[in-house]
């Protein structure tokens, strides 16, 4: 799986032609940068106020992402923006299983987690989407195919965390119009990790 992501990387003409491709996801992921860095700066109902659901600041988190996800990539659209949409939903999901607390509560570190989950799972989307329909053939198998998106889920979450990291970057601190930049760096960023240790698997 992972050579197999590292060939599309490199079919559709190199990481930045990859990161290109998900306009969607990198919008989103904007919108939730700049989110985050309004959370830190000027508090969390002051921030939900720019979407007018500040009387969601001391809800239980998962549901004010649910309530963020309609704002910033409302259902109904194409299926680059349905990409987008599902990989903040799956996100908030798997972020309230762990443990949902308050919105207002969250740490400037989850609301990074948040950020880059939805960025992880869009590429891991994208990928699966991809892969699954042109460079190689999935098993019929249902149990088979969740492994193999376990796998991918895996190597992506680390590709982006990776890419993170090394930026030595923090959103609580970042200017709002630096985000959309940063975004698109992480995406062209992991998209070469990933072409580079495709290669190398």
């Amino acid at each position: 799986m992972r050579r197999a992501a590292g060939k599309y990387v490199r079919a559709v003409g190199g990481s930045r032609n990859a990161a290109r491709a998900m306009g969607p996801s990198r919008s989103t992921a904007t919108g939730i940068g700049q989110f985050a860095g309004d959370v830190a700066q000027r508090g969390a109902a002051e921030a939900l106020r720019t979407f007018n659901l500040q009387s969601l600041a001391g809800a239980a988190a998962s549901d004010v992402f649910v309530a963020l996800t309609d704002v910033l990539c409302p259902d109904g659209g194409t299926i680059d923006e349905a990409i987008a949409r599902n990989a903040m939903l799956e996100t908030a999901a798997e972020m309230g299983a762990a443990g949902d607390v308050p919105f207002d509560a969250l740490t400037p570190q989850a609301l990074e987690a948040f950020f880059l989950g939805t960025i992880s799972r869009s590429i891991e989307s994208k990928l699966f989407s991809e892969l699954g329909g042109k460079s190689i053939r999935l098993p019929s198998d249902v149990t088979a195919v969740r492994a193999i998106q376990r796998v991918l889920h895996d190597f992506i979450q680390g590709t982006v965390r990776d890419r993170f990291t090394a930026s030595g970057q923090a959103l609580a601190t970042m200017p709002r119009v630096d985000v959309d930049r940063f975004v698109q760096t992480i995406y062209e960023q992991s998209f070469q990790l990933i072409q580079t240790l495709g290669e190398q698997a």
